[in-house]
C-alpha cells in the first residue's frame, strides 16, 4: 500500500525547521546523491494490509457480474478495457431514468462530469486523479449512522484499500505496470512536489489530526480557475484536478462509496488484463499479488483484452505470449 498524502506530509519542508530537520534534509540529499532515496522510500512509505474476505468477495461478484454480460467476444474485449467508464456509464443509463421519473438532473450531470476524469485522462493519470480525490473523499466525510449505513461503510473501506493499493503498483511496480503506467511517474512526483508545497504551511505535527486539516485545506483551495492555467503545462501535477473531482464526489448523497469502489475495481481490472503475462507468472512465483489474482480471475471468467472466448465447453483460453 502506498499513499501519496500520507508520504507528501512526512516527507514535506516543514516552516520553521529544528536542528534535526536540518539533519534530516542533509540525509536526504545524501540519498538522493547516490540515487538511493527511491529504495529508502520504497521501504519507508510501503505499508501492507492483509486481502480480507470480504474486498474479494467483493471484486469476485464485480466480475462475476459482468461476465455475465459478456455474451460475445466484443463485450467481453470491452469490459476488459474499462477502467471506470463502464460502472459510470451504466449509472448514466439508470439515472437518465431518474431524470425522466424524478427530474433529478443534478445527478445525472455529476455523473457524466465524472465520465471525463477516466474517459479524457490517460490511465496512470486516472489512477492519482482518483487515489487522491479518494483520500479527500474518506478523510472529510466519515459514514456514521444506523446499520442501513453499514454497507456504505464497507464501500468506503473497500475503495481506500483499492486506492492505496493502485497507487502503490504504479509507484513501486513499474515494472509491473510498465505497459500502462505512462509518465506516471513524473506525474506523481511533480503531483507531490506541489502536494509538499502546500502542506509545508501546516505547522501541525503528522498525524491524523493533521492529515483530515490539510484535506480540508484542499478541498477549500478556489478551484473557479482551471489548475492547468495557474501551474501551466510544464508541471504535470493532478493535485488541485483531483480536488475538483473530490468535490463533484461530494455531491453525491446516496451510494457515493458503492460508485467509488467500483470505479476502482475496473482500474485494477484494467491492470491486471494489460499487464504482460510474464510478469505475473514472476509474481506468482514470489507468492502473488492481488493484481495477478485478480488477472486469473478473469481468465476464469472469459473476460479481458489477453483472454480468447471460444465456443463450446472452452469459456476461456489464456494467451500466454502477450
Amino acid at each position: 500500500m502506498f499513499n501519496l498524502i500520507d508520504f507528501s506530509l512526512k516527507e514535506r519542508e516543514k516552516v520553521s525547521p529544528t536542528i534535526f530537520d536540518g539533519c534530516g534534509s542533509f540525509y536526504i540529499k545524501f540519498l538522493e546523491y547516490f540515487g538511493l532515496k527511491d529504495r529508502r522510500d520504497k521501504i519507508k512509505y510501503r505499508s501492507s494490509k492483509p486481502l480480507t474476505a470480504e474486498l474479494w468477495n467483493f471484486i469476485f461478484e464485480e466480475l462475476k457480474g459482468k461476465s455475465l454480460l459478456a455474451d460475445d467476444p466484443e463485450t467481453a474485449k470491452k469490459i476488459g478495457s474499462a477502467r471506470g467508464d463502464w460502472v459510470l456509464e451504466d449509472r448514466v443509463v439508470q439515472d437518465s431514468n431518474l431524470v425522466v421519473q424524478d427530474g433529478d438532473k443534478d445527478k445525472h450531470k455529476v455523473i457524466s462530469k465524472l465520465l471525463s476524469y477516466v474517459v479524457d485522462v490517460e490511465y496512470d493519470q486516472s489512477i492519482l486523479l482518483w487515489h487522491i480525490a479518494t483520500d479527500l473523499c474518506y478523510e472529510t466525510n466519515n459514514v456514521v449512522g444506523d446499520d442501513s449505513h453499514r454497507d456504505d461503510s464497507h464501500h468506503r473501506g473497500f475503495s481506500k484499500t483499492l486506492s492505496d493499493y493502485m497507487l502503490y503498483l504504479l509507484v513501486m511496480q513499474p515494472t509491473m505496470m510498465s505497459s500502462v503506467a505512462g509518465i506516471g511517474q513524473t506525474r506523481f512526483r511533480d503531483t507531490c512536489a506541489e502536494a509538499k508545497k502546500f502542506f509545508s504551511r501546516s505547522e501541525l505535527e503528522s498525524g491524523v489530526e493533521e492529515k483530515v486539516e490539510v484535506c480540508k485545506g484542499l478541498l477549500d483551495v478556489n478551484t473557479d480557475v482551471q489548475p492547468i492555467d495557474v501551474k501551466g503545462d510544464r508541471s504535470k501535477s493532478v493535485l488541485f484536478d483531483a480536488c475538483i473531482l473530490a468535490k463533484e464526489l461530494a455531491k453525491m448523497e446516496e451510494n457515493k462509496w458503492e460508485l467509488i469502489s467500483k470505479v476502482w475495481v475496473e482500474l485494477l481490472s484494467y491492470s491486471a488484463s494489460h499487464c504482460r503475462a510474464n510478469n505475473h507468472a514472476q509474481l506468482l512465483g514470489k507468492g502473488g499479488e492481488l493484481v495477478t489474482f485478480v488477472w486469473l480471475l478473469m481468465a476464469h471468467f472469459g473476460i479481458g483484452e489477453q483472454f480468447q472466448i471460444n465456443e463450446g465447453h472452452a469459456r476461456a483460453k489464456l494467451i500466454v505470449e502477450k
